[in-house]
């Protein structure tokens, strides 16, 4: 069960900007030291139509996903307002910027539904089913990507990436059977508390197993209540899984505007461009650092260097970091800061 430490996170944000300026700084440096000019100029001189097809993309994408968890929302408290859930949409997007492995986002999220009078538990059920209906669509694309570039060849083959992409393909893979089985099957769920448990007491790890096999049924109960949840409400699961197609879809054309208003676009293709953004994620999302800052980074400049040359390469990776994590953190920030008071709220309670 995911348990609201949203007080901890607010205490912590301080610490996690310091860490994200300064990765954030040391990577500019890396891409602008050999020829910052150009870079520079090729940012400066792009097109601001483009620019701006590129906000309306995201905005778009930004929709989709947000429609997505209103609809799961909805199926507990149906008098909901959409424009709350845009609002709830971009502090979260602040919460999970400036957090390790963007795990701040999701209690966040669970806080606030809570000040609208849905429940803990009913609050904790929607984010994790959005989060099982987002796993499920990204595992489709990933499968996706691998088929096409094994097919078309799309990257020169770089060890380091390769490895770091199948790393990240296994983890998600991993994490969505067992999120399946977990939420589906309750004989599963207590084979595996049972098992693991034995084991854990074996190496003596854990000491008291009927406490914990209470913990942990309880936790897995949760999620098999979200699957039963998710089957009784297909027409819901169904359209949330269309959002969800859109909403990635858009997000990974997003290079594509970037490289047309910057005069690059030549070589890149929808497909190429959608495998890149895929295997970005799978690489830089275990990535313990605030913002995955320096894997994304990576894994953008190696993946999309075999379609984009220096020095407008480093100019679309800085546009594009900006468009997708530096500026919807800073709004989420304003916004959080300037409409909300949880830090005084959260000390009350």
């Amino acid at each position: 069960m995911i348990h609201i430490k949203t007080e901890k996170k607010i205490k912590h944000h301080k610490l996690n900007t310091l860490i994200i300026f300064i990765s954030t700084i040391f990577v500019l440096w890396l891409l602008l030291k050999n020829d910052y000019q150009n870079i520079i100029n090729s940012i400066l001189n792009a097109n601001v139509f483009w620019l701006f097809i590129t906000i309306i993309v995201f905005f778009l994408y930004f929709l989709f996903d947000q429609l997505c968890f209103y609809n799961i929302l909805k199926t507990y408290k149906k008098d909901i307002n959409f424009r709350y859930v845009l609002y709830l949409g971009i502090i979260t997007k602040f919460f999970n910027g400036i957090t390790p492995l963007s795990t701040g986002g999701q209690p966040l999220q669970v806080y606030e539904m809570h000040k609208k009078g849905i429940s803990v538990s009913n609050g904790t059920n929607i984010v994790i089913q959005n989060y099982i209906v987002f796993q499920i669509i990204f595992m489709l694309y990933s499968c996706l990507a691998i088929i096409l570039n094994n097919t078309l060849h799309l990257f020169v083959k770089s060890p380091l990436l390769t490895n770091l992409t199948i790393i990240g393909f296994i983890a998600n893979f991993i994490i969505l059977i067992l999120l399946m089985l977990i939420s589906f099957s309750k004989k599963f769920n207590k084979t595996i508390i049972v098992n693991i448990i034995n084991f854990l007491a074996k190496l003596k790890i854990v000491k008291n197993k009927e406490k914990q096999t209470k913990k942990w049924t309880e936790t897995c109960d949760e999620y098999y209540k979200n699957g039963q949840e998710l089957r009784k409400n297909k027409a819901t699961f169904i359209k949330c899984c269309f959002y969800q197609i859109i909403s990635l879809f858009l997000y990974y054309l997003l290079p594509i505007f970037i490289a047309i208003a910057i005069g690059c676009a030549n070589n890149l293709t929808i497909i190429s461009t959608i495998v890149a953004g895929t295997y970005i994620y799978l690489m830089s999302c275990f990535i313990p650092i605030p913002g995955a800052t320096g894997g994304t980074e990576l894994g953008f400049h190696g993946f999309f260097a075999n379609f984009v040359k220096e020095p407008s390469l480093s100019a679309l990776l800085i546009l594009w970091r900006f468009t997708t994590y530096y500026a919807p953190t800073i709004i989420g920030a304003l916004i959080f800061n300037i409409g909300n008071n949880t830090k005084k709220e959260l000390k009350s309670i």
